[in-house]
């Protein structure tokens, strides 16, 4: 039987196909949620299956053939495919690594479902950013501040019309994450994230993907776990220095100046 309760969002694209198997494959192996329904994430692909795991794409591009929709209108049309009040919100390139806390995880959508006031809780020990303060009526978690990446992408529970009022049509991922930031310093609401103190419920290699190429440690998790992967067709992620990855995303951002403007604003 589907568990109504919330959904399991995986964020995809078409053009990330060849992570699905191998996401799904340890999904499988460490986190055993046969009865949550997922949403794939796609832009046109359907009818993608994995084992008797409940798995629907969303095609969210089906319906504008025109155009390529941004990252944040993808998101914004799988969220309104999306009938449950909770949402655990992953991407395709979080390999999990190791027996996810299932328990955890259904006590912390326990949390939120009896406590309104909770939008979000975070999963992982990356994502949201310190300093943090003890919240007083559970010590397994604890209160995002107005910190960086107050609102994050890494894996955590949404609630399913908060993530929908945060995201904008033109932002696509980081952006999502820098700008949607500055809204959150302007609203009050309740966001929450795993005390760093105790293991995460999630653990995955931040991120399995970068810049379109594979996570130097891919190779080794997919060996030890069976994964055939041709390495080659993506290649193998090289960092650039820091100052030039910092310069190359501050031109981006100012690409568009009156985004750019509009989003440090909190608009």
């Amino acid at each position: 039987m589907i568990n109504p309760t919330y959904t399991i969002l995986v964020n995809s694209s078409d053009n990330f196909e060849d992570c699905w198997d191998p996401f799904f494959t340890l999904y499988q192996k460490y986190w055993n949620v046969a009865n949550v329904p997922i949403l794939l994430n796609t832009e046109f692909k359907t009818g993608y299956r994995f084992g008797n795991l409940p798995i629907k794409c969303s095609a969210a591009n089906a319906a504008s053939p025109g155009r390529r929709l941004s990252w944040s209108e993808c998101l914004m049309t799988a969220l309104q495919q999306i009938d449950t009040d909770l949402v655990l919100y992953l991407q395709e390139d979080y390999f999990i690594e190791a027996p996810v806390n299932a328990a955890l995880i259904e006590e912390m959508v326990k949390m939120m479902q009896a406590n309104e006031e909770i939008k979000y809780i975070g999963l992982t020990h990356f994502g949201n950013f310190p300093p943090f303060a003890p919240w007083a009526a559970d010590g397994r978690v604890v209160k995002v501040l107005n910190s960086r990446y107050r609102i994050s992408t890494q894996a955590g529970i949404w609630r399913r019309d908060t993530l929908l009022n945060y995201l904008k049509p033109e932002e696509n991922g980081w952006m999502f994450e820098i700008f949607g930031t500055q809204r959150a310093k302007l609203r009050n609401e309740l966001f929450l994230t795993l005390n760093r103190e105790a293991p995460p419920a999630v653990l995955y290699t931040h991120t399995g993907i970068i810049k379109g190429k594979w996570h130097p440690a891919m190779p080794a998790l997919f060996a030890k776990n069976g994964i055939a992967v041709d390495f080659a067709r993506r290649g193998l992620y090289r960092a650039k220095p820091f100052l030039l990855r910092k310069l190359e995303t501050g031109m981006k951002l100012l690409k568009d100046p009156f985004v750019f403007y509009k989003g440090m604003k909190g608009k």
